[in-house]
C-alpha cells in the first residue's frame, strides 16, 4: 500500500491521490494475505504447539527401562 501511496505522490499526472490505488490494492492483497496466513500457521504450529509425541513416547520409554534395569 505504501508503494502505491509513494507512486503517487512522486507521480505529477496524479489528479486524484489515493482513489484508484485501492482498486489496484484489493485484488493484490487477496492473493498475498491468505499466503501470509498459511505461513504463520506453519510456524505457529511448528514452533509453539510443536509438541512431538513422538519424541516424548520415546523418552517415556527410555526412563521405563532405566526403571526396570535398575529395580
Amino acid at each position: 500500500m505504501y508503494v502505491f501511496q509513494l507512486f503517487t505522490a512522486i507521480n505529477d499526472d496524479a489528479q486524484y491521490v489515493d482513489e484508484v490505488e485501492i482498486i489496484w490494492l484489493f485484488p493484490i492483497m487477496l492473493i498475498v494475505i491468505p499466503f501470509v496466513y498459511l505461513i504463520r500457521i506453519k510456524l505457529f504450529e511448528k514452533y509453539v504447539l510443536g509438541i512431538d509425541l513422538r519424541k516424548i513416547e520415546k523418552e517415556l520409554e527410555e526412563y521405563q527401562s532405566d526403571e526396570t534395569d535398575n529395580a
